[in-house]
């Protein structure tokens, strides 16, 4: 897709004024990140409002005994740092892509700011982009607080193949995000052993099979039941379990 049409149809842009539109469009730029490489460290300061055109991009905090918190995953389009571009303040978190290839559209701060102040509709539109964030946050809390290991295990996968998941050809559900044990563990705030024991049960079971590239859901039923009563489905994961 080309790059004025994916902006045009994003949320940022709905509403707005097409010259504020025509002339941030014009300075966006697009770049592309490989696994492995850095989109932002914490302490830098953002020179650009970036929008997720394609690929997944992990949000990091730093953590005890030199380990890292995966903070949140999010995907195309969704809206990254916009909170400290508004207030002009260092990031808090560390960027990274979570898929092989991530590719993000820039806009410079300066352009975003000086069209905010003009124009109400985008300040509103980057307003409410805000929310993702907190959707995220509140899906950690329903996550942490699912009960035992395997529930909050399950209610994570669960999660995951809500925002990103697909399903195949097959007939396979499909998480395409690969996340390390270690990663796994610590979104359920559990031990790297604990996390591989139910893991390895799970894929002996058939109920959730992993690899490099993420998840394949065997037995989503059987998935949903474990994830206990605190967590309640979207109406398309409600549909691919009938």
């Amino acid at each position: 897709m080309a790059l004025h049409d994916f902006l045009e149809r994003t949320a940022l842009f709905k509403g707005v004024d097409s010259e504020v539109f025509e002339q941030l469009a014009t300075a966006s730029r697009t770049k592309t990140y490989a696994r492995g490489s850095m989109i932002w460290r914490v302490g830098e300061s953002p020179e650009a409002l970036l929008l997720v055109k394609s690929g997944l991009v992990k949000l990091t905090r730093p953590a005890a005994r030199g380990r890292t918190s995966l903070c949140g995953l999010f995907g195309t389009p969704t809206i990254l740092g916009e909170l400290v571009l508004v207030k002009g303040v260092p990031y808090q978190n560390a960027a990274v892509p979570a898929t092989a290839n991530v590719v993000l559209v820039s806009i410079p701060r300066e352009l975003v700011l000086s069209a905010v102040h003009s124009d109400p509709q985008l300040a509103l539109n980057l307003f409410c982009a805000f929310e993702q964030k907190f959707t995220a946050l509140h899906d950690k809390i329903d996550v942490l607080s699912a009960g035992s290991v395997e529930a909050r295990l399950a209610t994570l996968l669960l999660k995951l193949y809500d925002q990103f998941g697909d399903e195949l050809d097959d007939g396979s559900l499909r998480i395409g995000v690969p996340l390390s044990r270690q990663e796994l563990a610590d979104m359920v705030s559990t031990s790297f052993e604990t996390a591989i024991r139910v893991l390895a049960r799970w894929e002996r079971e058939r109920t959730v099979a992993t690899d490099v590239d993420g998840f394949t859901i065997g037995d989503l039923p059987r998935l949903h039941g474990l994830s206990g009563a605190d967590w309640s489905p979207s109406p398309a994961l409600l549909e691919a379990t009938r």
